[in-house]
């Protein structure tokens, strides 16, 4: 699930870790803004106040550059759910869940030029470097799902005759759905996920990823009750 993260060149990595820092906000913040095509290597380098040349010693080039970045962002995308994953043993899949679901919209909220970016490269089919970041982003996700979803059918949560492939689909889905209507009142459809109100936002995710696992657990667990436990990561 780990794919290795595009090396900078040997010079960057030389450099001191705020500087390094700053290079890397001030590119997220240009293509953030400006989408892949339109972004331009003169902007960040006048913003940082170095030569164009340092950039490309740095990178190599402008797809070296955004390659550098989505792999750090996806890394920093897969660390709360890691701490999902690898949470104790007795925390139940429907929690386990919801918080993917919560913290998930959390994080995307949190990083907006992130979750910008990816919203570009999904709408636009010629934004360079699609189909192999985003078949990347979408293989790891279900991987993630998948694993997930299988855990549960090990400690007898989930049903065991659900196909673990076809549940992480629509768990992902169901996630980027709910993650993209955040931002868009049209995609919401006045479910509240768009709302201001933060304990709104997050009950309504938290309904969202329970009608999953009430489709997913076996008739006698349908109607167990998780409220309690979701609270405390709403």
């Amino acid at each position: 699930m780990d794919a290795p993260r595009p090396a900078p060149l040997p010079v960057f990595d030389k450099l001191a870790p705020l500087k390094q820092g700053r290079v890397l906000e001030e590119s997220l913040a240009e293509f953030a803004e400006h989408g892949y095509h339109q972004a331009s290597v003169n902007r960040i380098v006048a913003r940082l106040g170095i030569a164009k040349g340092s950039l490309f010693q740095y990178f190599g080039n402008k797809e070296g550059l955004f390659r550098h970045l989505f792999a750090r962002a996806l890394e920093e995308i897969k660390a709360p759910l890691k701490a999902i994953r690898d949470a104790d043993a007795g925390e139940p899949f429907p929690l386990r869940l919801r918080r993917v679901f919560v913290e998930g919209a959390a994080f995307a909220r949190a990083h907006p030029r992130i979750w910008r970016i990816y919203r570009r490269m999904a709408a636009q089919e010629d934004f360079p470097l699609r189909e192999a970041l985003l078949s990347q982003l979408r293989g790891e996700a279900l991987t993630y799902f998948r694993e997930l979803v299988e855990g549960g059918q090990a400690r007898g949560e989930i049903r065991a005759d659900l196909d673990p492939r076809t549940a992480a689909f629509l768990i992902e889905a169901a996630l980027d759905r709910a993650l993209s209507a955040q931002d868009s009142p049209l995609l919401d459809a006045g479910h509240g996920l768009s709302s201001a109100d933060q304990p709104l936002r997050a009950a309504r995710l938290a309904a969202l990823a329970d009608t999953l696992s009430r489709g997913f657990c076996p008739p006698a667990l349908q109607n167990a009750d998780t409220t309690q436990a979701g609270d405390s990561h709403a």
